[in-house]
């Protein structure tokens, strides 16, 4: 029996196809997608398999989609190699995934919430003219203090929203206090400040209405305590009360995501060994710069699962 912690990326990392061998090779990875597609109401295997990028890559769409395709491999690991895990974390959307994988929430609740999340979340980004940007080569601490003297300018609202691993550090506002923190940043020593291609400024208070009607929707929503150590992106706490982790889930989008917080925590309590289940390698890129003695395996379709030792 193969046994580890898992990590579970975040939107963005959606590829047309992704899954789709677990779908293929049927069983439970099958059942999942067939369960979530009538939970929406709509093909999700053809939306996930067939859709162009950008289409899929609309949040509404891409939610829904990596919170399955996540779950049809883990499945998958898990009917092949008898997989056990011992506990879970998940970048922004895979926050979800990975309390899915704890069994700390039910899959059709989960379906539904980060449906309805991704609508939130675009809605919310379509009533305010705000962005995200990647900022490289600048300490986080310098980019706190950059951002919150723009905003404390009256020049618009600028906040970080990903503290991603040393280095790597995404801000989220208005359009035009996130072009004034370039420069300033870049004046600052940044090497590269990028614009993301997104819809909104997620993480930050813009999303305020987005949490706002997901914290009700937690409401209705049973969650229990995980059946592995969870630790969540808000706090980079371990958390193992149900409240405190519907409350966390909602106030996620509203504040930074502390990826590389976390990964040290998880590290110096002893875990090195992980798992990466999704496309990409966006959570083993990062932990190579957060926890370089830690070693994170790759699981994106049956081929790599096959790979791993009985």
């Amino acid at each position: 029996m193969t046994e580890g912690f898992l990590l579970f990326p975040g939107q963005g990392t959606q590829v047309p196809g992704m899954a789709k061998s677990a779908y293929d090779a049927g069983g439970y990875a099958l059942a999942l997608f067939d369960e979530a597609s009538e939970i929406l109401g709509l093909d999700l295997a053809d939306l996930t398999f067939n859709s162009d990028p950008e289409t899929l890559a609309r949040t509404e769409n891409c939610q829904p989609a990596l919170l399955v395709a996540c779950l049809a491999l883990l499945d998958a690991l898990r009917e092949y190699r008898q997989f056990r895990l011992t506990g879970a974390a998940g970048l922004s959307l895979g926050e979800y995934t990975a309390l899915v994988a704890l069994e700390a929430l039910d899959f059709a609740d989960a379906v539904r919430l980060v449906r309805r999340r991704g609508e939130l979340m675009e809605a919310a980004g379509r009533a305010t003219r705000g962005g995200m940007a990647s900022v490289l080569g600048l300490e986080a601490a310098s980019i706190e203090a950059i951002c919150a003297a723009i905003s404390a300018s009256g020049a618009g609202l600028v906040t970080l929203a990903n503290y991603n691993c040393p280095g790597q550090v995404v801000i989220s506002g208005d359009l035009e206090a996130l072009a004034l923190a370039e420069t300033e940043l870049k004046a600052a020593g940044a090497r590269r400040v990028l614009s993301l291609r997104v819809s909104g400024a997620f993480h930050s208070p813009f999303m305020e209405p987005a949490r706002r009607e997901l914290e009700k929707l937690l409401a209705d929503v049973t969650v229990r305590s995980p059946s592995g150590l969870f630790v969540n992106n808000a706090d980079a706490q371990v958390l193992i009360d149900p409240p405190a982790i519907a409350e966390s889930l909602a106030r996620q989008v509203t504040s930074p995501v502390r990826w590389e917080q976390s990964c040290r925590l998880l590290v110096g309590r002893g875990e090195t060994e992980f798992y990466e289940i999704g496309p990409g390698r966006v959570c083993s890129g990062l932990m190579k710069r957060i926890a370089p003695e830690a070693t994170v395996i790759g699981i994106s379709d049956i081929a790599d699962i096959d790979a791993l030792p009985e």
